[in-house]
């Protein structure tokens, strides 16, 4: 199975879960120092619920921020945040079990900082959040145009499949418009997979297709045909623009430095391609039929 798509972040946030641990431990600690057992009739249940699934919820943000989001500035202030939280709401709900004596009352205010700073902390992350997520939206408007449906997405490369890629062109032949089709085929992949193994094919693939998306315009499309090959729609574009485009995409491909791992050296490949400029009154079948019987013909002779 393709490593992108079933493992977690946590190998790449060993400081932060020590962190995270940490937090709770201090606070465990300064508690126990400081407090005194309650009497069972001073407890409250009700609170202990709430203060607890405070305390739960906080770490269980912790950790889906640091499973799902790989390292940087964002993950980083959203788990510095939540920890400065997480450490007032585990001394909020150590009190309920502990008295503090009234010369302690600098543990109060310990007890409430921490949340606002954290907060403010949370604010900055958000907004550095909206920042990335916009950003990513401009690139996946190079994958997906008017809809997303996950169901049709390629886990290996994280594109759309092939049926989304005719689904776009049938839409602008029912509008009238052209556009340029493309299938971008890498070379001699079934051997790299025999030599390196599939998952690392599958790791390969995914990195391509990055390109692909990269040498894109905003309003163009990019697809996973099927195997090693990639399809490209490009409306409202000229041929001339096309094969520039194309060509840029074959050019990153082949400057691509693969290692399938730390040590080894890097591995190249280069890709061949067919493109057509599509009418409205033809038949798309006719056209993938003989795009795809290029792509088949000996290298020498491929567009």
């Amino acid at each position: 199975m393709f490593t992108f798509t079933n493992t977690t972040q946590f190998g790449h946030h060993k400081l932060w879960l020590a962190f995270t641990v940490s937090v709770i431990a201090f606070a465990m600690c300064l508690s126990f120092s400081v407090g005194n057992a309650k009497q069972s009739a001073d407890i409250s249940g009700l609170d202990i619920v709430g203060e607890g699934s405070i305390v739960l919820l906080t770490l269980a943000w912790i950790l889906a921020a640091l499973a799902s989001r790989p390292p940087g500035k964002v993950t980083s202030l959203l788990v510095f945040g939540l920890g400065f939280f997480l450490f007032s709401a585990t001394l909020d709900f150590l009190d309920e079990f502990l008295h503090y004596p009234e010369n302690a009352h600098w543990i109060s205010m310990i007890e409430s900082y921490p949340a606002a700073v954290g907060m403010v902390v949370m604010t900055a992350a958000l907004y550095q959040w909206h920042l990335e997520q916009r950003a990513l939206n401009l690139q996946l408007r190079r994958r997906e145009w008017d809809y997303r449906d996950h169901d049709k997405i390629d886990p290996i490369t994280q594109l759309y499949r092939a049926e989304y890629w005719k689904e776009q062109i049938h839409k602008l032949q029912q509008v009238n418009k052209t556009a340029v089709l493309a299938i971008i085929d890498i070379n001699n992949f079934s051997v790299f997979n025999q030599q390196y193994g599939y998952a690392e094919g599958d790791r390969y693939l995914h990195e391509i297709a990055q390109l692909v998306v990269m040498n894109l315009r905003q309003h163009d499309l990019a697809c996973r045909y099927a195997g090693d090959r990639f399809a490209i729609l490009l409306p409202d574009v000229s041929s001339t623009q096309a094969d520039i485009i194309i060509n840029e995409i074959k050019v990153s491909i082949q400057h691509l430095a693969f290692r399938h791992n730390l040590n080894a050296n890097a591995i190249y490949t280069t890709a061949r391609s067919t493109r057509v400029t599509l009418l409205p009154n033809q038949k798309l079948s006719a056209v993938l039929n003989a795009m795809l019987f290029e792509l088949e013909r000996p290298q020498k002779s491929a567009a």
